[in-house]
């Protein structure tokens, strides 16, 4: 068996969004009120999640930056200017969810993934200002689904952004 080079497992430990100043007070609602993520920081130039006690299992940071917000304004104005932007853009909006810019994370049960997808429903009505939308749910054994055995929810997070703004919560069943 040839010899491997790789010393240590390579995994991803973290994401980092950039966006808008004024929307992090929001983005920090949303983010307690829809995930089960433990707050471990939260100052104004930086607010901090993670999946475990151990940082390297995962954590998810958001940082204030005037230019994300400088973007996402333009986008919005030059839409109605521009045919082809205004069409990519609403393809990304409709695309396939697993096709999209997306980060995936994993409840512990498929109970719990039930639960807080009935969450995010919830809140998709009662807090319009997250931008919240369940843009598709597969189950094992409903025809579209890649596995027996895992359970997904693309969960958009208009907050975040016109971009880089959706989550996948899955579950394995047991």
């Amino acid at each position: 068996m040839p010899q491997s080079h790789v010393v240590a497992m390579h995994r991803w430990n973290h994401v980092n969004y950039a966006i808008p100043p004024e929307r992090m007070p929001l983005v920090e609602q949303c983010i307690d009120a829809v995930f089960p993520w433990e707050k471990f920081v939260a100052k104004p130039y930086l607010l901090g999640y993670r999946f475990s006690d151990d940082l390297n299992e995962g954590a998810l940071y958001f940082r204030p930056v005037p230019e994300a917000g400088v973007i996402d304004d333009a986008l919005q104005r030059l839409r109605s200017q521009d045919a082809a932007l205004d069409g990519a853009l609403a393809r990304l909006e409709q695309i396939e969810a697993d096709w999209a810019d997306h980060t995936g994370f994993m409840v512990g049960s498929v109970a719990e993934w039930e639960e807080r997808l009935a969450t995010i429903r919830r809140l998709e009505h009662e807090r319009p200002e997250f931008g919240l939308r369940v843009v598709d749910v597969l189950v094992p054994g409903d025809g579209r689904s890649q596995t027996d055995y895992l359970h997904q929810a693309f969960i958009r997070l208009g907050v975040l952004g016109r971009l880089r703004n959706t989550f996948e919560m899955q579950a394995r069943r047991s």
